[in-house]
């Protein structure tokens, strides 16, 4: 009884203006009034103007009696909702306080082996070790920004091997093909990456101190990079021609194509035998817009080269397990690692064309003239790597 008067009069502190002007009995509960033995002579008082008033006087000052005690509990309702507001937004600044630091922290250049020299592989009985691994992973993480975690580890390291072999190799060949790169090129190419990504002159050599990659290595990827443009320049020079019918074929194509509908598709392949972790990597890039650079990190298509992008395809393109998986997909979507044959396939669903609802739009003659060309030189670039691959003595050691 005394917890219902106490409320009540707290109440009127708040809400001032709610009860009956013409009725004296504010901050009194009705149970205490009605009762005939009380001992206060207010009470008594009270009691007895509160039994002389009508019905709808009454029936009044219950009305407003509970509409008070509404008005109490939406006041506490808001209270409550305001402090799990507070605690959401608490909890949520935390998290992301936290996933930032463990980002960072993933972001940090890494140390093989307490530094301690091991052998990683031998590409024609040149030596790659865990030093050159080491340098090349945290040049990974610097230049790609993925992280190096429990769930990518075991990609970024194969695909940073593998980029490693493939180095070699190219160096290899150019040399044997007299190809070579002078030191006022990859000066030039240290250059044009420094103002590409804004940075001041010299200051690259500073990043990359600091992100502990040791110079000689990424100096290492530009030659091969250079050596290897030479490389399929000479090779294919006389050998890689358009010709007009090439392209008015080609055209023809386009015109065709852009009158039936199709869907823009991006892949990452990944090989059975080197399937780690897949489904952890879809939940990856659902969360991370840089598909294409995953694919041209890890995916071990030819499309890799390419960001992984298929282009347009349209039905009975691809395989049939392939097309189910896009049929349920939304533009934008991810797909779960897909089995077929030899390979695990995710895809992506850039785009929808739909050709009563988009508008259309055909290249000039120059953009197919151009486009043909890339395509052949990309097409015997990726042939004579895979040959030069099938074709070395490459022994992993790790």
């Amino acid at each position: 009884m005394k917890k219902t008067t106490l409320l009540i009069t707290t109440f009127l502190l708040l809400t001032p203006n709610v009860w009956a002007q013409d009725v004296d009995v504010h901050e009194i509960d009705s149970e205490t009034r009605s009762q005939p033995n009380t001992n206060s002579l207010m009470f008594r008082r009270n009691a007895e103007q509160y039994r002389m008033l009508s019905n709808e006087q009454k029936a009044e000052i219950e009305r407003q009696r509970e509409e008070a005690r509404k008005q109490a509990e939406e006041y506490e309702r808001k209270r409550a909702e305001y402090e799990r507001y507070v605690a959401e937004m608490e909890a949520r600044k935390r998290a992301e306080e936290e996933a930032a630091r463990q980002r960072a922290e993933e972001l940090k250049p890494i140390t093989l082996f307490g530094n301690k020299l091991k052998i990683y592989a031998l590409v024609n009985g040149e030596v790659i070790t865990s030093s050159d691994m080491q340098s090349r992973i945290n040049a990974f993480i610097l230049t790609t920004g993925i992280p190096y975690n429990a769930k990518t580890k075991s990609m970024i390291t194969s695909r940073v091997l593998q980029g490693a072999i493939d180095e070699k190799l190219k160096i290899q060949e150019a040399k044997k093909n007299n190809i070579r790169v002078t030191q006022h090129e990859i000066k030039k190419a240290v250059q044009d990456f420094e103002k590409a990504n804004g940075m001041q002159p010299g200051q690259l050599r500073q990043v990359l101190a600091e992100g502990n990659v040791r110079m000689n290595v990424w100096t290492s990827q530009l030659e091969s990079d250079i050596a290897w443009k030479k490389l399929i320049s000479n090779k294919v020079m006389g050998r890689v021609s358009v010709s007009e019918a090439d392209i008015s074929r080609a055209y023809d194509d386009i015109k065709k194509d852009m009158s039936t509908a199709k869907k823009l598709v991006s892949e990452i392949v990944i090989p059975k035998k080197d399937a780690k972790d897949l489904n952890q990597l879809a939940e990856v890039l659902r969360n991370d817009p840089r598909f294409e650079l995953y694919a041209m990190q890890f995916s071990q298509s030819p499309s890799a080269a390419n960001g992984g992008h298929l282009g347009w395809v349209t039905k009975g393109q691809l395989p049939d397990v392939l097309e189910k998986a896009l049929a349920n997909m939304k533009e934008g979507g991810v797909s779960s690692p897909i089995a077929y044959g030899n390979d695990y396939y995710i895809l992506k669903l850039e785009k929808i064309f739909n050709p009563e609802r988009d508008a259309k739009s055909l290249p000039g003659k120059n953009e197919v003239r151009a486009y043909l060309q890339n395509k052949k030189l990309e097409e015997y670039s990726i042939k004579y790597m895979k040959d030069l691959r099938n074709k070395a003595l490459i022994e992993k050691k790790i």
